[in-house]
């Protein structure tokens, strides 16, 4: 039987954090993040990371901004967090809204092999087009199904061929099963807050900094083609810094890429079956309602 994991989703700003840290503290839990940008070292203030308090919260600050990461990486790193803490016995949540690393934890296609460094940084110096072309002559399967300028996917997929000799498309027929079933708790709001939340949040992001959390990444050595800084807000503040956009341009961008984002999020979540949709209202009302389904996961999980 499958460890089931209670895990709160929902979209971008919806107040998923807020909600999981007051059941961490309540509960003693540690929590874990399915952020697929607070992963990144350096880059705090555009991608909303947590105080952390007394909580422990894992899978925050792993890497380096420069590193290319996948959802199968994530599932790896995750699985050794989650084992370490259920050895330890300690209580934990799952929160965020990145649907393909939750769903690479929950629903594997096949065993990835683990990243390797070396492989990955020796194709991430090569020119795009001749990876893409590369691809197309040993895996045209794979290739077909992914953009010619995701170079991310495209490095991952020629990745795994070197570590295995067997294109990506064959590896994703053999099944997989995971160890772990989500007890998924969605918190959704009406549409126009939250679009009206995302942007005061970014704001605040300005005030708080960003531009010269920006200034910092890239006097370090990073650069708008390194994955991480495609992020929203840290694209186009980049774009500002370059001279080629104004600031309030880059500011309307950005919020513009974040409601899109949030419209993906809560289309990709609404496709999953049996999740516990909670509207979010006050924070009082809305946690107590998470709460009530973690005391009923609590009951249901001394059966798995």
């Amino acid at each position: 039987m499958a460890f089931l994991i209670f895990t709160i989703v929902g979209p971008t700003g919806v107040g998923k954090t807020e909600i999981a840290l007051e059941l961490a503290k309540q509960y003693d839990l540690d929590i874990i993040s399915a952020d697929s940008r607070q992963i990144y070292k350096y880059m705090d203030i555009g991608t909303a990371k947590p105080a952390f308090s007394n909580v422990c919260f894992h899978m925050i600050d792993i890497i380096t901004p420069d590193i290319l990461y996948s959802a199968a990486d994530f599932a790896q790193d995750c699985k050794k967090i989650i084992q370490q803490l259920i050895s330890r016995q300690r209580q934990f949540v799952l929160v965020g809204g990145s649907g393909l690393y939750l769903k690479a934890l929950f629903e594997p296609l096949f065993k990835a092999p683990p990243r390797d460094l070396n492989i990955r940084k020796q194709l991430a110096q090569e020119n795009l087009e001749k990876l893409y072309e590369r691809l197309k002559q040993i895996d045209p399967i794979s290739a077909a199904k992914i953009q010619p300028k995701d170079r991310q996917r495209i490095i991952r997929a020629l990745e795994i061929y070197e570590q295995t000799k067997t294109p990506l498309s064959v590896l994703k027929q053999l099944k997989s099963k995971s160890e772990y079933s989500p007890y998924y708790v969605g918190i959704t709001m009406a549409r126009k807050k939250l679009y009206e939340k995302i942007d005061m949040r970014f704001d605040q992001m300005i005030s708080d900094g960003l531009v010269e959390e920006v200034k910092r990444l890239l006097a370090l050595g990073y650069s708008e083609k390194d994955n991480a800084i495609k992020s929203i807000g840290y694209k186009e503040i980049v774009k500002y810094l370059n001279g080629e956009i104004s600031l309030n341009q880059a500011i309307e961008m950005a919020k513009y890429r974040s409601h899109q984002y949030a419209k993906r999020q809560i289309t990709w979540f609404r496709k999953i079956p049996n999740i516990k949709w909670i509207e979010y209202s006050t924070f009082d009302e809305t946690f107590n309602r998470v709460k009530s389904e973690y005391e009923n996961y609590l009951r249901l999980s001394k059966y798995h």
